[in-house]
Parts: C-alpha cells; sequence; structure tokens
C-alpha cells in the first residue's frame, strides 16, 4: 500500500510531489494522483485561495516498479515509463504537472535554486526543509523542497501555520 499524495492538515492541503503520487495498490490498477475529482479540489483551492503546501523531494522523482504492473497503467501514466529488460522499471512522475502552467513554472524555478544551493551546501549545514518566498500572484500556494528522508503530518503542522500565518482567510462564495 502506497503513502497518500495529499492530506488535510487544517484548511491546507499538503501534497507530496514525486513517488507518492503513483498508486500502486494491489489489485487495482496503477494510477497517478490527482484523479479528475482531485484535480477539480485542487483547481477549486487555488481559485477560492485556500492553502496548499507542495512538498518537493527532488529534481527527478520516480519510483521503481514490477514491470508487469505497467500493464494496466491508463495511457496517460504509461507513456512515462521507461521499457528496459528487466523485471523492474523505473517510472518517473512528472513534476507539478497537475498545477496551472505559470504555477508550475514557479515551483520548478523554486525547485531549481533550492537543490542549486543545497548542492553547494555541507550536508551538515542544510535546513532540512526549505520554504519558498510567497508568490504575490498565488500567497495561498506555497512550495517547500525536502531535503532529508520523510515528514509526518504532525511535523509538517506548525510549517503549515508558518507558511500562511499571515494569510488572510478566504472569502465564501455563494
Amino acid at each position: 500500500m502506497s503513502l497518500p499524495a495529499a492530506i488535510e492538515c487544517g484548511d491546507a492541503l499538503i501534497v507530496f510531489e514525486g513517488p507518492r503520487r503513483i498508486r500502486h495498490r494491489t489489485p487495482e490498477p496503477l494510477d497517478l494522483w490527482p484523479d479528475a475529482r482531485e484535480a477539480e479540489d485542487v483547481r477549486a483551492r487555488i481559485e477560492h485561495g485556500r492553502p496548499i503546501l507542495v512538498i518537493l523531494g527532488g529534481p527527478q522523482a520516480e519510483a521503481t516498479l514490477l514491470s508487469e504492473r505497467f500493464a494496466e497503467a491508463p495511457p496517460a501514466l504509461a507513456r512515462f515509463a521507461h521499457a528496459i529488460a528487466r523485471e523492474l522499471a523505473p517510472l518517473p512522475v512528472p513534476a507539478l504537472d497537475w498545477l496551472p502552467h505559470d504555477l508550475r513554472d514557479h515551483g520548478l524555478r523554486f525547485l531549481r535554486a533550492s537543490v542549486s544551493h543545497a548542492r553547494r551546501t555541507p550536508a551538515l549545514l542544510r535546513p532540512a526543509l526549505s520554504l519558498d518566498d510567497r508568490a504575490a500572484a498565488w500567497p495561498h500556494v506555497r512550495f517547500a523542497h525536502l531535503s532529508g528522508t520523510g515528514a509526518t503530518a504532525h511535523e509538517l503542522s506548525p510549517v503549515v501555520a508558518y507558511a500562511f500565518a499571515d494569510l488572510t482567510p478566504p472569502r465564501l462564495t455563494r
């Protein structure tokens, strides 16, 4: 069973970009987060100014799966699979492809800068989590680069509170 790609933390949605987006629970078909309903929820959150924290792991996210799992994958996911002669095949996860184009570009720029900074910094001096500067156009969507192995919802709760502390609560539309 795979860990969820997205979790709720208060009013915020935390999305774990990378291999966690691949749903590979047997016997269910291989799938990639978000599905149509989840994508609509993300769009609605962005439009209504509800907070989203995207946790980025690295520049090349991929998961290794048994090649037999690709037989039942949807075509959109299967095209990312590399054909190799062994039983295990790497499956690259397209970074931030579920976000609107401009927001995706902002996240990818932050990831490149964060990874570059981490490579130049000795391991002991690297922060466990780097948080982007708030974008004026999307103050309710933040990106964080996790340089460690993972983080729990309990550990991320204060990060969400910090990242969105000065965010005005969204107005409810009728």
